[in-house]
């Protein structure tokens, strides 16, 4: 890794614990218990209740017992507590200004989110890594075969977001946005144990899929998926549309003209903790100094536009292994 790849100071190599069972929240009777309970009801619920701005009294109660419990760093944050109507208010809290710096030099590739990094590799065969053992497929990912054919041999990096994370989620590379994706689906949770317990997990969440065009390095796919008590997902360059709600379809959303996108420009938010899933093409994008466990913040360099666009030698000899 080169020596100017990680943005300092918030390269620190000490990775994360990722949740263990020991977490009576984050075990198997939670999964168990969630794939038995309507889960957008529940979810659409909880949205409901972060969003009441009556009795000022139980919310202000509501949102200081929710920064004790989840440590959440009011520090950082533009406004002070009291100043959030609400605790989706809360949640979707911007930054002061300086607080994160987003690198600067055109060949980087920042992390779109403050977060923990799941897993990162190269899709293989049509497939991501979930979680050691399990693969899921990029094609059901995306809801799209063509747009998975297009990133097949591309590297990319799974993103996890924590309640007590910054929960806007930002571009990784400059470039326009013409198209996307609204995908409705389930609300399963996505810590480790879920992981682990159920298939595909993030391909069945429902999730918002941004495509940044950038002529450097092609297309870059930003999966926003759902979890559990996530009230919905939203996106800055597109009000009308946010997930999570009843009777809601698939939904191809179209930009013409496209929404020009600056590194690091605001694409979406979480009303609670999910995962964003980075997704390039084939010899585009390297992602460097990325391993399970490992703390990333918004705009720090995470990777390197290579601009080496796969030939069709190289197509021909993936073909014929």
């Amino acid at each position: 890794m080169r020596p100017d790849t990680m943005t300092r100071p918030d390269n620190d190599d000490t990775p994360t614990p990722v949740p263990t069972r020991s977490n009576p929240l984050q075990s198997g009777l939670v999964v168990d218990l969630t794939r038995r309970l309507p889960q957008a009801v529940i979810s659409r619920a909880w949205g409901w209740l972060a969003r009441r701005k009556h009795p000022k009294v139980g919310v202000a109660l509501l949102k200081r017992t929710f920064v004790k419990a989840t440590g959440i760093d009011m520090s950082e944050a533009r406004e002070p507590i009291g100043d959030y109507s609400t605790l989706e208010d809360l949640f979707v809290r911007h930054l002061k200004v300086g607080a994160r710096r987003v690198e600067p030099q055109p060949d980087a590739v920042v992390s779109p989110v403050d977060g923990t990094v799941g897993e990162v590799g190269v899709i293989e065969d049509g497939t991501l890594m979930q979680v050691k053992g399990r693969r899921y497929s990029l094609a059901r990912l995306l809801d799209d075969d063509v747009e998975a054919k297009r990133f097949e041999g591309g590297a990319y990096a799974t993103l996890y977001l924590a309640p007590n994370d910054y929960h806007r989620i930002h571009a990784p590379v400059a470039g326009s946005v013409s198209e996307g994706t609204l995908i409705p689906g389930a609300l399963f949770p996505v810590f480790r144990e879920a992981l682990e317990r159920i298939d595909e997990l993030f391909a069945r969440n429902e999730r918002i899929v941004t495509y940044i065009d950038n002529k450097a390095c092609g297309r870059v796919a930003v999966v926003k998926v759902g979890a559990t008590l996530v009230g919905r997902i939203s996106l800055a360059y597109d009000d009308s549309v946010h997930s999570n709600v009843k009777g809601q379809a698939r939904a191809a959303l179209r930009y013409d003209p496209p929404h020009a996108m600056q590194k690091g420009a605001e694409l979406g938010a979480f009303e609670l903790g999910s995962t964003v899933i980075l997704v390039c093409e084939e010899g585009r994008v390297s992602l460097e100094g990325l391993r399970p466990g490992r703390k990333v913040r918004m705009g720090q360099r995470i990777g390197t536009l290579e601009d080496r666009p796969r030939t069709k030698r190289s197509r021909s000899r993936k073909s014929e292994a």
